[in-house]
């Protein structure tokens, strides 16, 4: 995810007030059974704990998630329906405890458990608790009908009506804790699942998610999209948007390995739209990472939609990436304008390899995706683009934020203890992106160029589509280098 950039007023008046909060926080993250479930730990959803997440991870196995919703552009609410399947450790059953699923806000109609149904399904503080005399090691399936209210504050699934010409647009955002404001689910990054989706929507919108759809008419006023299940994905990247969008087409990639591209904006916006430039940038990118990883893209398709009243600069949802509308200007931009948006759209596409098919495990490891994002997506601006000084741009605004930030009271270490979401975005700030991606360079420089990218490569390879920490990332590089940085991962990373 990327922060709302501020202006430099801004960054020279905090600079003099010591008071001031950071530009980024202004914007906006073996088993044993004695731990199983949760046992003896309460979530305060919906601020989920480091440590209820880690206790359900010991118990939860490969979930998967089969969705149906109905969406429209006229009413508050929508429904839907879900089939969860997933497996219980075999050393914790029997379960001592109910298991919770993250449902915040929404309205369950009707629910089963491995075929049974479960008449008043209990429902508190967020939590669908599945009962735990129903429950069984190994494969466990649940089903529910539920309604949820649209989003209102650019949480979960968010709905606009734009005010120039009354059509209605949606979009999720989910990072680090609202993917349970669209569906249940267990909501944290290390439960990775498979999601299959279908949306019946007004035949005249556009439905975008993480798959390739297919689409089929349901009568005149509406048609049915289809995604097929997912590759297996942390819920704060799979996404769902919908609306008449505005769509250009293009495509990347190689011949061996095509990858279609689209750009969405709302019908209003479109005529301000740069498409050429967009996808001129994407496909730079696309090309760049692909060689300095040896990892072709990863999945199917690449989406950008620019979505409005979004919290975030973007985000990095899988293969349908949100921005920000004040990425798109009314008039002609300035060369500074278009850097900060090449800039955006590499750090994004970095993430589809780290943070998306690489993940780590908890909000503790938001280094991992952002800081090496935002040093990826230097590397590429001078590698791959006309920005080809955008190195000393990041000197003047990310490191010199970073300097500005580390010596506040908030200061932390770029790896350091996040108890729970919502600490996590606490970290979303110049330490974590600016301090970070400059380690980044650092450490780069101080094992050599080839060994840190050697070091990159089989970091993706072994842990592709699973959960890591810091000791994974820095043992592939110690590997493809030879050098012990332990020390060097203490100094610069895990103190203040």
């Amino acid at each position: 995810m990327k922060p709302i950039q501020t202006s430099l007023l801004l960054a020279m008046t905090c600079g003099l007030l010591a008071g001031c909060a950071s530009e980024s926080s202004k914007t906006a993250p073996k088993r044993s059974a004695s731990s199983a479930a949760g046992a003896e730990i309460k979530n305060p959803v919906p601020n989920q704990t480091q440590a209820y997440a880690a206790s359900r991870a010991r118990v939860v196995i490969a979930p998967t998630y089969k969705l149906s919703l109905e969406i429209d552009g006229e009413a508050k609410s929508f429904r839907g329906e879900e089939l969860l399947k997933f497996s219980i450790a075999p050393d914790v059953a029997p379960m001592p405890n109910d298991l919770a699923l993250d449902f915040q806000d929404g309205k369950v109609l009707e629910l089963s458990l491995n075929g049974q149904t479960i008449a008043g399904a209990k429902q508190e503080k967020g939590l669908i608790l599945l009962p735990a005399q129903g429950l069984r090691a190994g494969p466990n399936e649940v089903r529910i009908k539920y309604e949820q209210t649209y989003s209102r504050d650019g949480r979960g699934l968010y709905r606009f009506k734009d005010p120039e010409d009354g059509r209605v647009y949606l979009y999720t955002q989910f990072e680090s804790f609202d993917a349970n404001q669209m569906f249940p689910c267990f909501d944290q990054p290390d439960l990775k699942a498979t999601y299959e989706l279908t949306v019946k929507a007004p035949s005249e919108w556009q439905v975008i998610s993480t798959a390739l759809e297919s689409q089929s008419n349901v009568d005149g006023a509406h048609k049915l999209w289809t995604f097929p299940p997912t590759a297996r994905l942390s819920p704060y990247v799979f996404s769902l948007h919908a609306g008449p969008f505005q769509m250009w087409k293009s495509k990347a990639g190689t011949a061996a390995n095509p990858v279609p591209l689209r750009l969405f904006a709302r019908q209003s916006l479109a005529k301000f739209v740069d498409h050429d430039f967009w996808f001129k940038t994407t496909q730079q990118g696309m090309a760049f990472y692909g060689k300095y990883f040896a990892y072709p893209y990863p999945f199917k398709k690449y989406d950008q939609l620019i979505v409005p009243d979004f919290n975030a600069g973007a985000m990095e949802n899988v293969g349908a990436v949100t921005f920000n509308e004040a990425y798109v200007h009314r008039g002609p931009t300035t060369r500074s304008e278009r850097a900060h948006l090449a800039g955006t759209l590499l750090h994004e596409m970095a993430h589809m390899w780290f943070g998306d098919l690489v993940t780590m495990t908890w909000w503790n490891g938001l280094w991992l995706n952002e800081s090496f994002a935002t040093y990826m997506s230097e590397l590429a601006m001078t590698g791959a683009t006309e920005f080809k000084d955008s190195w000393q741009d990041f000197y003047a605004w990310g490191k010199r934020g970073a300097y500005r930030e580390d010596q506040l009271v908030t200061t932390h270490p770029v790896n350091g203890e996040v108890k729970d979401t919502d600490s996590a975005f606490v970290n979303f700030d110049s330490i974590t992106y600016g301090k970070g991606a400059s380690a980044m360079k650092q450490l780069a420089y101080y094992l050599g160029e080839t060994e840190f990218r050697d070091g990159v490569r089989a970091y993706f390879r072994k842990h592709q589509y699973g959960n890591t920490n810091l000791a994974d990332f820095m043992g592939s590089l110690e590997k493809a280098s030879g050098r012990d940085l332990k020390e060097w991962s203490t100094l610069w990373l895990e103190r203040q």
